[in-house]
């Protein structure tokens, strides 16, 4: 029961999340225009607006027209986008694979990156590798991802010829997206990580291994990665925000065919429908990614959520 009450809070406040980002996205979407003034460019005389207005019903007073968008997109009905005629969510569905595709190669590039770095660090704590590691990883996570994006096109693209640089047509596609994505992860993955672990290390039970003989990197790489597992994972999902922001504009970059690339078209062509549907999908699986994560954490320890049903 404890555990079923920990997830339904924790739906809950999910729920009031997306509902956040529904309305936040409808009143931004709304406040700077409609689609009319865009459709047909100079082309429409000011009652042919007017009648595109009307149809698409811009011409109804702003709470009425929040109180038709709530309701039909808790039916996942979103409306229907002007560029494709298709409907909105189906625009989104369609190009959210590419996204979760990117996303799941940048993590694991992140993370294979980052604990190997995070351990050594911690193991030679306090010594030259440590400060050299560290500040290493400072610089990484200084560089912007759209730099580090337009520095790969040019070098492996332009100048070498090695890898293509827009569109998904083969594998070799997700390289440069990938490491565009994973390279300004990787820092905020080792601090975390790193911050864990110590956290760890100088609790009472690793000096009772040491005194078992348990050696430092026996000690790190096992019982105490374990223990930092549950805060690094909560911090990891956390990290998703940034990492569905970076998307976006690794996606405008390599047009690639994702959610970002869509939201940034929908938003530069006032596609109003495509812009809330992209906004509450990547709400949605920021809010699924971190309900994950409490699920992990809760069932490592049960501390965690008797704390939040009691």
């Amino acid at each position: 029961m404890g555990f079923a009450r920990f997830i339904g809070s924790r739906l809950l406040q999910g729920l009031f999340v997306v509902f956040g980002a529904m309305v936040v996205s409808f009143l931004i979407a709304n406040l700077t225009g409609n689609p009319s003034d865009v459709i047909g460019g100079s082309l429409l005389s000011p009652e042919q607006r007017a009648q595109i207005a009307h149809q698409l019903g811009y011409d109804r007073p702003l709470p009425e027209r929040l109180g038709d968008y709530l309701a039909g997109a808790f039916r996942g009905d979103f409306g229907m986008s002007y560029q494709t005629s298709e409907t909105a969510l189906s625009v989104v569905l369609r190009a959210l694979p590419n996204t979760a595709l990117l996303i799941t190669c940048a993590l694991a590039c992140a993370l294979a990156l980052a604990v190997p770095v995070a351990i050594l660090s911690v193991l030679r704590r306090g010594t030259g590798v440590d400060r050299s590691m560290r500040s290493t990883m400072m610089l990484v996570g200084a560089l912007p991802d759209f730099w580090i994006a337009l520095l790969l096109v040019l070098v492996f693209s332009v100048n070498l010829d090695l890898l293509p640089a827009i569109g998904f047509q083969s594998a070799s596609s997700l390289i440069m997206p990938t490491v565009a994505l994973a390279l300004p992860l990787t820092p905020a993955l080792v601090r975390l990580l790193r911050g864990a672990l110590l956290d760890v290390v100088g609790q009472d039970f690793v000096t009772s291994l040491r005194a078992r003989g348990f050696s430092d990197r026996s000690i790190v790489t096992h019982q105490a990665f374990k223990n930092a597992s549950v805060p690094f994972v909560t911090l990891l999902a956390m990290q998703v925000g940034w990492l569905l922001g970076g998307t976006i504009i690794v996606e405008v970059v390599f047009a690639w065919p994702g959610v970002g690339s869509a939201l940034n078209n929908a938003v530069q062509n006032r596609d109003i429908a495509v812009v809330q549907a992209a906004v509450v999908v990547i709400a949605t699986g920021y809010v699924l990614v971190n309900l994950l994560a409490d699920v992990y954490a809760s069932l490592i320890d049960p501390r965690i959520r008797t704390a939040v049903t009691t």
